[in-house]
C-alpha cells in the first residue's frame, strides 16, 4: 500500500499556493512510490479559479484537519454479503477470512444490517424447529447451494411453509407424518415419492444423487410439486437443510454500529469505548462498505504525513498542523514559526515563486510535465512576480517561466494579461470577500498583525468603496483581537499602492516609506510585493518601535 502524503499551500490560498501544491504532487506520484494528493485550506479566489479552468485542472479538494481519519487506516478487506446469502455460506466466509462479523448490504450495496459470530453462536445453539424454512422464506435457490443440488422441477413456489421431514417409512405406514407443503428428504423408493406428490408436499429432496423416474416426473409437474437432487446422504442432507436459512434471519438490522471513512480516530475511538464489538465496517460516502476495523488498527494508527509548500508558518497554516507529521517544506518566503519532531527535507530559495522551485525540481528530476501542469506553473510565476514587475522577481523565474511556456504552449504576454484581467474584477464581490481574500496573518515582535493586498487594474474603483472596507477592516481586526490590519491596494501596470491601516502603526509605516498617513491610508509609489517591501518596513518599524519603548 502507497504511503499517503498531503500536500498543501496557506490558508487563504493564492495561485502559487493551490498551483504549486498541484504541481508537486504529480511530481511526486511520478517519482516516488508515494500517493500524493494536493489539498486547499481555503476557497479558490478569481484569479485560481481561472487558471485552472483554462488549463482544464481539477481543483484541489478541500481540507480543514489534519486530525487522523479512518481512511488512514490500513484498514481490512472489506467482505460483504446479501440478506438472501444461507447461513451456511456466512458461516464459512467468516472462518475463512478469519473474521468477528461480516456485514449485510441490500441495494446499491447499502449497509442493512451485521451478523457477527455471537449471532451465529446463539442461532446455532438454538434448537430450529421444523417449520423454520418456511418462517424464514428461505427460497429454493439457497437449499440448492447449500446441498449442492440440482433441479429436476422448480415448481416457482414462493415459500416453503410445510416441516421438515424425512420418508424414512413404508407409505402404508407414514399416515400424517408427512402433510400438504413438507419439504421432504428421501431416497429412490418410487413408491414414496408418488405418495409424497399426491400428499401434497412441496419440495422433495432425493439424496443420494439418485434420478426420478419420467413419469413421477410428470407426476410432480402435475401437483406443482418441486423435486431437486443432491449427491449427499439423507443424514447430511437433514443435517445441512436447516442452514439454508436466508443470513436475514439472525443478523442485527437495529443500532447498528458503524462508522464512515472520514471520521476521526478520536471520535471512533471514543464511540468504540461504548460498545463492546471486536469488529466495525467501515462506509464511503454512499453507506456502501469498504473496509472492517478494530481496535487494533486505532492502536497502529499513524499521523498524517504533511507537505508544505509557499508557507512555513505555523498561523498560516491548517489549524491542527501539530497532528500532522511534516516531511518537507518548499517555500520561497522569510523562515518563519513551524517547528518539526525530526529533521526534514527544506527548501527555500529567493525567488519570485513556489512554482519557479517547482518548476526547478522538474527539470533536476528529468522530469518534463504535462502541458497541463506546465500551464499552472506559468500561471504562478506570473502571478507571484506580477508579471516580473515585482521586486521579488529573479532571473530564474525568467528563466523557468521562459521554459514552462514553452512546454504548456502559451503567450507569456497575452495570458499574463487575460489572467490578471480575470483575477482583478470586482463584479459581485462583497467586501467581506475583499478583505478575506489574499490575507496572511504574522506575529512580528510579538504583535499580531494582519496584511492582505488587492490587486487591480483601477485603483479609483477601490477607492469608491474605501470608507466601508475601513469599517469592516477594523471589525476583523477588533474579533481576531490583532494589533493591525494592513490592506494593500496595488495598480498592477502603474505600479503603485494605496495602504489602508486599522488598529496600530499606520503612522510609523507610512513614514517609513516617507509618506503622510491620513483618513487611515497612505501612498506608496512602487510597492508591489507585500513579502518583500511591507512585511520587511513592517518588522523595522516595530523592532525601533521596541527600542524605543
Amino acid at each position: 500500500m502507497k504511503e499517503k502524503i498531503y500536500i498543501t499551500g496557506h490558508k487563504n490560498p493564492d495561485t502559487d499556493s493551490i498551483c504549486s501544491a498541484i504541481a508537486y504532487a504529480d511530481l511526486k506520484n511520478r517519482t516516488e512510490n508515494v500517493e500524493a494528493e494536493p489539498i486547499r485550506l481555503g476557497d479558490l479566489n478569481k484569479e485560481s479559479a481561472f487558471v485552472l479552468d483554462y488549463f482544464g485542472v481539477k481543483p484541489p479538494r478541500f481540507k480543514d484537519s489534519m486530525k487522523p481519519q479512518v481512511r488512514d487506516l490500513n484498514m481490512d478487506m472489506a467482505y460483504s454479503i446479501s440478506p438472501y446469502t444461507p447461513f451456511y455460506k456466512a458461516i464459512n466466509i467468516i472462518q475463512d477470512n478469519q473474521m468477528n462479523n461480516v456485514p449485510i448490504v441490500g441495494k446499491n450495496d447499502r449497509i442493512v444490517g451485521i451478523v457477527s459470530l455471537s449471532d451465529i453462536m446463539k442461532a446455532y445453539m438454538e434448537v430450529w424447529d421444523d417449520l423454520i424454512l418456511g418462517r424464514s422464506k428461505t427460497p429454493l435457490e439457497n437449499i440448492c447451494e447449500v446441498l449442492s443440488a440440482k433441479i429436476v422441477y422448480d415448481a416457482k413456489n414462493e415459500s416453503f411453509d410445510g416441516k421438515m421431514a424425512v420418508y424414512a417409512m413404508d407409505p402404508g405406514k407414514i399416515k400424517d407424518n408427512i402433510l400438504p407443503g413438507d419439504i421432504v428428504i428421501m431416497g429412490d423408493r418410487s413408491d414414496a415419492q408418488k405418495d409424497a406428490i399426491s400428499k401434497g408436499v412441496s419440495l422433495i429432496i432425493l439424496t443420494g444423487g439418485y434420478e426420478m423416474e419420467k413419469d413421477i416426473v410428470k407426476m410432480a409437474k402435475k401437483h406443482d410439486v418441486s423435486v431437486i437432487s443432491t449427491e449427499l446422504n439423507s443424514f447430511m442432507s437433514a443435517r445441512l437443510l436447516p442452514l439454508s436459512v436466508p443470513i436475514s434471519y439472525v443478523m442485527t438490522s437495529e443500532d447498528i454500529i458503524y462508522f464512515h471513512k472520514d471520521d476521526y480516530i478520536d471520535e471512533v475511538m471514543a464511540e468504540m469505548s461504548r460498545s463492546r464489538f471486536r469488529s466495525y465496517p467501515v462506509l464511503d460516502h454512499k453507506n456502501r462498505v469498504i473496509g472492517n476495523i478494530s481496535r487494533y488498527h486505532l492502536i497502529a494508527s499513524n499521523k498524517k504525513k504533511l507537505i508544505l509548500v509557499d508557507h512555513n508558518e505555523k498561523n498560516q497554516s491548517i489549524d491542527d498542523i501539530e497532528t500532522a507529521e511534516i516531511l518537507e517544506i518548499i517555500d520561497h518566503h522569510r523562515v518563519a514559526s513551524i517547528a518539526t519532531d525530526q529533521p526534514i527535507k527544506f527548501r527555500n530559495e529567493p525567488v519570485g515563486s513556489t512554482a519557479t522551485i517547482i518548476s526547478k525540481m522538474y527539470f533536476e528530476s528529468g522530469v518534463r510535465p504535462s502541458r497541463e501542469i506546465a500551464g499552472i506553473l506559468c500561471a504562478a510565476i506570473i502571478s507571484d512576480t506580477l508579471m516580473f514587475r515585482s521586486p521579488t522577481s529573479t532571473d530564474t523565474d525568467e528563466q523557468m517561466l521562459s521554459r514552462m511556456s514553452r512546454i504548456a504552449g502559451i503567450d507569456a504576454e497575452e495570458f499574463a494579461y487575460e489572467m490578471f484581467k480575470a483575477g482583478t474584477a470586482l463584479e459581485n464581490k462583497t467586501i467581506e470577500e475583499l478583505i478575506s481574500g489574499d490575507i496572511k496573518q504574522f506575529n512580528i515582535e510579538g504583535q499580531n498583525i494582519r496584511v492582505g493586498q488587492i490587486f487591480t487594474m483601477d485603483l479609483d474603483a477601490l477607492s469608491d468603496i474605501k470608507d466601508d472596507l475601513i469599517e469592516a477592516m477594523e471589525k476583523k481586526r477588533m474579533a481576531k483581537n490583532e494589533a493591525a490590519f494592513v490592506l494593500i491596494l496595488t495598480d498592477i501596470f502603474k505600479e503603485n499602492s494605496k495602504v489602508l491601516v486599522t488598529g496600530k502603526y499606520g503612522d510609523e509605516l507610512a513614514k517609513s516609506f516617507d509618506e503622510k498617513f491620513e483618513n487611515h491610508e497612505f501612498f506608496a509609489k512602487g510597492l508591489l510585493s507585500r513579502k518583500k517591501q511591507m512585511i520587511p518596513k513592517l518588522t523595522q518599524t516595530l523592532i525601533r518601535l521596541n527600542s524605543q519603548a
